[in-house]
Formats: structure tokens, sequence, C-alpha cells
């Protein structure tokens, strides 16, 4: 694979990602109305980190990197976590 198809690949998943943490949060967003104050506050710690994703994402699109695959690997992590505590 060379290094153009590489980033390439790399680019799409991180395009795949960001597609999913947005379903994610939207989800979550919908439900919090409802939520504990445990599930409340992993959301607000959780907020800025979406946020600097979305910032780097958009400001790096055409430089996409490692770093923010698994910056964007942890907040799915994270929202899987709070989707979970607003199932139970």
């Amino acid at each position: 694979m060379s290094a153009e198809e590489a980033h390439k690949t790399l680019k799409q998943e991180l395009e795949e990602t960001r597609k999913d943490l947005r379903r994610t949060a939207d989800e979550i967003r919908v439900k919090l109305h409802l939520a504990g104050m445990d599930a409340k506050d992993a959301w607000d710690d959780l907020q800025p980190r979406l946020a600097e994703f979305e910032r780097r994402f958009d400001a790096k699109a055409d430089e996409v990197s490692e770093e923010l695959k698994a910056l964007g690997g942890d907040i799915k992590k994270r929202l899987q976590k709070i989707k979970a505590k607003l199932s139970e």
C-alpha cells in the first residue's frame, strides 16, 4: 500500500469515526434529560474532548494522523460507557 493510499484509508476511517461519534453523541443528548448525575458528569467531562476532536479534524482534514485516530477511539469508548449508563 502506498503512502497516499494509506493516507486516504486513514482519512476514511476518521470520517467514519467522526460520523459515529456525532450519531452517538446526538443519541446521548436526547436521553440526558432523564439521566442521573453520574451520566451527566461523565457527559460534561467528555464534551471538551469531543469538541477538540471536531476542531482538530476540521483544522487538519488533509493532515490526518494516528494521534487523531486514537483520540476518536478514546471518545468512542467514553460515549459507549455513557450510553450504557443511560440504558440502565
